[in-house]
């Protein structure tokens, strides 16, 4: 594996070539060539029952809009699907396609529309230099990179870094689809992997799926929808919607479209590395490599992303929300009138830091493998158990003829969860920060003699602290086991880890939630360690939660 900060050169320098943007190129023709795919499948699947699975589809669909609204829908939502509603309500069989084939046609093709996205070159060069500008605030602070060379990348060079198998899968861009598969931590992860694939990589630009809640905002439904962002509503619970976003999604792989899309369906709110996968979107890459298959064509290839930050901008709303889900009745929240008073207070002290202090980003790119799993050789080829060439055809087949199989292929789904799930951790890239909260967070536990973080949150955090000798001896004692996983490949360590421990220490402390409005750890008279919350102080400690305690 190979940890670097290397700009690598574009595969393909024209634009107008990359995938993405000749398959938007011919947007018109896709979207009616999407809706009767799913036409048929959905007719196919529910024959008679046709008519109820519309009906429960419109009834789903009021009932979201009277329960969960949201400003990106359109103005004629309820008039359409009570128009649905009503008309198909009137017939007695779906067996008359001038009345239930045809309102659900009117579905399927308001689905795509809404899913759909665009690829813009002007938007994407003024993507480029805006982003470029934005990480420099970022991660650089105010004065490098800063207005007088706003546009230069050369001066995020050392902050957006990358790690794993990076040169392996640039090669596998010319054997076939390259579908990335990323941890999800914060709304700027698509941005960040978008803007790593183009400035660090060298890649062509992806599809990537949103969320539909991050187009109520209109500056950023401008740029997201013409920069090959693909629209996935999480409200959405029916089949038709289901069904009609995995057409989208094998019919662009299909046209050899590389893909993003998050396996753990929404950002971890407890800051863990997420093992529970879903398998929906997941399911769709069987599917295409089905088709593929049947029609002679190319091999799709799965690459693991670990995306890793010493500071996640939404860390504290998304584990106060994680705390108050699980916790229940452990739960003690702040009072809203003291949680209101520190957000005047530090205000300022947020943009300040967002301005001024530094940060690092770390992209890490897992060991490519198949839909199936399979570890790969130079060639693109899949690889056994004991390195021979497998051909991926078998898999489809019985009895020597190509089938198709909808539990078979659950049970490859389920499969490539379990090897993706194994990559985010065994290429997890370790910064000092995860290190020093996790170090901290368990000494407080012990301290204290108490069980879980709601025993904590019971105590005061301006009360609280532990000798900086005893996380420095905790800490080294800590990285000689992780520089063992390491070397069983089970992890990876940042270059931090070449300091001496001391240093280590403060400079995890220093880079740990530097966007904070408080600090998540500070040294206080160079003798103690203290935190201003606790919550965050668990957040950012759980990036090392498969350790399973070990200071306990």
């Amino acid at each position: 594996m190979t940890y670097t900060d290397t700009i690598y050169p574009h595969l393909i320098e024209n634009i107008r070539d990359w995938p993405l943007y000749k398959f938007y190129r011919n947007s018109a023709k896709h979207k009616k060539e999407i809706v009767q795919i799913v036409f048929d499948n959905i007719v196919d699947k529910y024959g008679d029952e046709l008519k109820d699975e519309i009906l429960k589809c419109s009834y789903l669909e009021l009932k979201r809009i009277k329960v969960n609204p949201w400003k990106v829908d359109p103005p004629d939502e309820k008039k359409f699907w009570t128009e649905i509603r009503q008309l198909v309500l009137k017939t007695d069989k779906c067996n008359d396609e001038s009345v239930c084939h045809f309102h659900l046609k009117r579905i399927i093709a308001r689905y795509v529309e809404e899913i759909f996205g665009d690829f813009k070159i002007s938007t994407y060069k003024f993507a480029r230099v805006f982003l470029t500008y934005m990480f420099n605030r970022l991660f650089n602070g105010l004065f490098v990179g800063s207005m007088i060379n706003f546009s230069k990348r050369k001066s995020l060079k050392d902050r957006i870094l990358l790690a794993g198998y990076v040169d392996e899968t640039r090669e596998l861009f010319s054997k076939g689809n390259v579908i990335f598969l990323p941890t999800h931590q914060s709304n700027l992860d698509s941005v960040m992997i978008g803007y790593a694939i183009d400035y660090k990589l060298g890649l062509p630009a992806f599809s990537y799926g949103a969320g539909l809640n991050l187009f109520n905002y209109e500056l950023a439904a401008f740029y997201m929808s013409r920069l090959g962002a693909y629209k996935v509503d999480r409200r959405k619970k029916n089949s038709i919607y289901f069904s009609t976003l995995m057409a989208f999604s094998m019919f662009s792989i299909k046209k050899d479209v590389n893909s993003i899309f998050f396996p753990g369906g929404t950002r971890s709110r407890s800051g863990e590395i997420e093992v529970n996968l879903k398998t929906g979107l997941m399911g769709s890459l069987i599917e295409a490599q089905y088709d593929k298959v049947e029609n002679g064509e190319g091999k799709i290839f799965i690459v693991p992303v670990i995306l890793n930050y010493h500071s996640v901008l939404e860390a504290k709303p998304l584990i106060y929300s994680y705390l108050r889900r699980t916790g229940n009745k452990k739960y003690m929240a702040k009072s809203k009138h003291m949680i209101q008073r520190s957000k005047s207070i530090n205000l300022f002290k947020s943009i300040y830091n967002i301005f001024t202090k530094k940060s690092e980003f770390v992209l890490s790119l897992g060991k490519p493998m198949d839909v199936f799993g399979n570890n790969l050789n130079s060639n693109g080829d899949s690889l056994d158990s004991n390195g021979k060439v497998l051909n991926i055809d078998d898999y489809f087949k019985r009895e020597g003829e190509l089938v198709k199989d909808t539990q078979r292929d659950i049970v490859y789904t389920k499969f490539l969860a379990k090897k993706i799930a194994k990559s985010y951790l065994n290429y997890n890239v370790v910064l000092s920060s995860h290190i020093v909260a996790y170090v901290f967070y368990h000494c407080l536990l012990k301290k204290l003699e108490i069980g879980d973080v709601f025993d904590l949150m019971k105590y005061n955090e301006k009360e609280e602290k532990i000798e900086l000798d005893v996380i420095i001896h905790e800490t080294s004692a800590l990285i000689s086991e992780l520089r063992e996983m390491e070397e069983r490949e089970e992890i990876v360590l940042s270059k931090e880890f070449d300091q001496e421990v001391v240093e280590l220490v403060k400079t995890g402390i220093k880079k740990l939630g530097v966007y904070h409005r408080e600090n998540v750890l500070r040294i206080v008279k160079n003798d103690f360690v203290m935190t201003d919350n606790f919550g965050l102080l668990y957040y950012y400690a759980n990036r090392l939660s498969f350790l399973k305690n070990r200071l306990d």
